[in-house]
């Protein structure tokens, strides 16, 4: 504190106040007779500025010597010896320049310290309201550190389900296939390939461009069309001046995915997924078609979009209708200077 920026303001304010304070308060005095008014200013001046700036001294130059001692101890301790010379000097100098009655005596050596006491005693209440004030603020700048540092790491750690999920349910396909249409097969591999490397370069990201999106859905339907055909057939309705409006990456595909694995579809029976993107929504819909021989679901896609939305701060809308599964998920104005603070504050509530 002793070294704050006006650090020269501070002490000519507390000069003034202590100065009227005498003038005004019947027997505090600095010495045994009462000084000249334009005496009394400049001794007191005088001892606030030498009691502020050997704190100041004391702070920069011999707490940090002795690290086992508290330093708000060190810095009261040493302050005392300093206000005990100064006092001295001021008494000293006084009863040199004034004589008589001001000269030195021990009453007033023990009326000049008395003040001079208090003045540090009142600075270094001061310093420790400020000194256990900043310790505070770093402790909350560390707690939001670390509390980011956590979010970073679940984050991570909801982004890093995508790769195997989304590997594993597509090797089983391509087994499938392998049995059915090398040709296919392979082009399957290939397709496969290139959204697999999508996934790995964007899959760290917290957002990306819903255009991007919409493209590699659209290799994603692709890989699809190969193994069923007409049996899944896509409807869009994309509203362009949305395009450069974000979500989390992979969540069209992994929405998509769910439909094919939860329903059942034929060429007769066909499966239509809506795919709207409109004010500031994009809604996946699909017709409830379940499946009643429910293959293994680890659960992951829907939970895994949910998460992630939590992280931005967001919700996603689930809508289980009577024939009808429908997604909602809000279109996110991808600000590059958005706060990373927030978002961690958000996942760690949860």
């Amino acid at each position: 504190m002793f070294n704050h920026k006006f650090r020269f303001g501070f002490p000519g304010i507390l000069a003034i106040y202590s100065f009227f304070n005498i003038l005004l308060l019947d027997g505090d005095r600095l010495y045994q007779v009462e000084l000249p008014l334009d005496a009394a200013f400049i001794l007191i001046a005088f001892i606030c500025y030498a009691v502020w700036f050997s704190n100041a001294w004391i702070e920069k130059k011999l707490v940090n010597l002795f690290n086992k001692i508290h330093p708000l101890i060190l810095q009261f301790g040493f302050s005392l010896i300093a206000v005990t010379l100064i006092s001295l000097l001021a008494v000293s100098v006084t009863g040199a320049v004034l004589g008589g009655p001001f000269s030195y005596s021990s009453q007033n050596f023990l009326l000049t310290s008395a003040f001079g006491f208090r003045i540090n005693l009142f600075l270094n209440t001061l310093n420790a309201i400020f000194f256990f004030f900043k310790k505070f603020k770093l402790k909350e700048i560390e707690t939001e550190r670390l509390k980011t540092l956590n979010a970073n790491a679940k984050l991570k750690t909801i982004n890093n389900q995508i790769n195997p999920h989304f590997f594993f349910n597509n090797l089983s396909a391509l087994s499938n296939l392998m049995h059915q249409d090398i040709a296919m097969a392979d082009r399957y591999l290939l397709k496969l390939s290139n959204i697999y490397r999508y996934i790995l370069k964007n899959n760290a990201l917290e957002l990306i461009p819903i255009e991007e999106e919409l493209d590699f859905l659209d290799d994603y339907i692709d890989l699809l069309s190969m193994r069923f055909q007409d049996a899944l057939l896509f409807k869009k309705e994309i509203d362009q001046n949305l395009l450069n409006r974000s979500i989390p990456p992979a969540v069209l595909q992994l929405l998509v995915e769910n439909v094919v694995k939860h329903n059942f579809f034929t060429a007769k029976d066909p499966m239509e997924v809506l795919i709207k993107v409109e004010d500031e929504k994009c809604v996946i819909k699909n017709k409830m078609q379940l499946r009643e021989d429910k293959s293994y679901s680890s659960g992951i896609g829907l939970q895994n979009i949910i998460d992630r939305y939590k992280f931005l701060g967001r919700e996603i809308e689930v809508s289980k209708l009577t024939d009808h599964f429908q997604v909602t998920l809000p279109l996110i104005q991808d600000d590059k200077n958005s706060d990373s603070r927030r978002r961690a504050v958000n996942i760690s509530k949860n």
